[in-house]
């Protein structure tokens, strides 16, 4: 079988289907605006599940180029701390992106709570970030607009839960060199090179330097009253940690925003960042998960069990496999997002391939939860059309074989 790509599960999730068909929505739900439209709840039809619905009129966008990067972006990203988008939808007027709902504020909403993080507390979401920004940026992304507003978490008063989001900004860059790119971003958090128009990925660790500031004292680093003012202020690259917020933050914390708030070429790399002092003092819960005979059991599958479970794995929420996700990150030692074969055969003793996210879920989840009904019917939904499984709908998720089967045929194969 050819290896399935998430993106590719999301776009055929949705291919030939209207988003009215698959889910049912009532305007007067609001969940909140989102960059380019409103966010409600929607119910998916045939299980119930409750998801997220940006509705973005078309005609309305000034930017289209940035949407269409944007949802490029989001589709092919899959780590446990990017926002989940299930599937994407498009009609004559609108287009319905259909995300993961996030009821926990995003970090500025945490702040403006609690004043400002103790260290402990800033460490469990700074390394969320940091693994975020290691991931998008090994596929050659940068996003040019990490701020706290751009960090959402998924469950209230649950500091593990972080996602980053609105890639609307993002760009593919080339290592090692310089582009002459238009300033982005926002005033605070933005590097100084940006606000010269040449710059590379390294202006995202600027960006997290300051939102780390941020979460220890409750306030930027460089201010002003005026963005001119706020922007000569980065510019001059002065700060101090005076304030009264700062007494009982470590060295170490200290010394980590010092090495990011600096030039370009004294700034820290995103391996510098990991094997830092402070960092490392992050531990990660979980254990190995994943296990010989998990990747044996996964080669007897059938073929449409293994897609079906592969799309099933992109559209679980985070909160129902937290098992499994902590186990990945667990054994994820490098931090990439991507579980490497290296890491495999050290940590299992068996040679496999690299495993991104959802494929590590699929092969780890256990039938007590693909075999729920509402699954199931998720699962089939995806692979069906008018209520059979063919030939002809195979073939729209990339798979050459000829069946024809039901309902109950399909939940035979698990």
């Amino acid at each position: 079988m050819k290896q399935m790509k998430k993106v590719d599960l999301i776009k055929n999730s949705s291919k030939n289907k209207k988003f009215q068909d698959i889910y049912e929505f009532n305007k007067n739900d609001k969940l909140g605006q989102g960059s380019y439209g409103m966010v409600y709840r929607a119910i998916h039809r045939a299980t119930g599940l409750a998801r997220a619905v940006k509705i973005i009129h078309k005609a309305s966008v000034k930017q289209k180029e940035r949407l269409t990067n944007e949802l490029r972006t989001v589709e092919l990203l899959d780590h446990p701390h990017v926002i989940r988008v299930f599937e994407t939808y498009e009609d004559n007027e609108n287009i319905y992106v259909v995300m993961e709902i996030c009821k926990g504020g995003d970090i500025f909403d945490k702040v403006l709570e609690l004043g400002n993080f103790d260290e402990q507390g800033a460490l469990i979401i700074f390394i969320q970030i940091i693994r975020s920004v290691v991931y998008y940026q090994s596929l050659n992304i940068v996003h040019r607009d990490l701020k706290p507003e751009n960090f959402l978490f998924q469950k209230n008063n649950d500091l593990n839960t972080l996602y980053i989001i609105d890639f609307g900004l993002a760009r593919i860059f080339q290592p090692g060199i310089l582009q002459q790119w238009t300033k982005a971003g926002t005033a605070y958090y933005v590097a100084p090179e940006v606000l010269d128009g040449i710059y590379d990925n390294k202006c995202d660790l600027w960006s997290i330097g300051v939102i780390l500031y941020v979460l220890l004292c409750g306030y930027p680093p460089f201010y002003g009253e005026t963005e001119q003012e706020i922007l000569y202020s980065i510019q001059k690259g002065k700060f101090d940690f005076d304030g009264p917020e700062w007494k009982n933050v470590s060295l170490q914390a200290k010394e980590i925003i010092t090495q990011l708030l600096t030039p370009y070429q004294q700034r820290l790399s995103l391996e510098q960042i990991l094997k830092h002092d402070w960092v490392q003092k992050y531990v990660q819960k979980g254990e190995v998960i994943l296990t010989k005979a998990n990747i044996e059991r996964w080669q007897t599958y059938h073929q449409i069990k293994q897609v079906g479970l592969l799309y099933l794995a992109t559209q679980l929420e985070q909160c129902e496999i937290i098992n499994i996700k902590n186990g990945f990150l667990f054994m994820n030692k490098s931090q990439s997002g991507i579980l490497t074969k290296q890491e495999i055969e050290q940590q299992i003793k068996y040679k496999y391939q690299d495993l991104e996210y959802y494929q590590f879920i699929a092969i780890c989840l256990e039938s007590d939860v693909y075999k729920i009904d509402k699954y199931l019917k998720l699962m089939f939904t995806f692979l069906s059309q008018n209520g059979r499984i063919t030939k002809e709908t195979l073939k729209a998720v990339e798979i050459n074989l000829d069946c024809n089967i039901d309902y109950q045929q399909f939940i035979y194969l698990f």
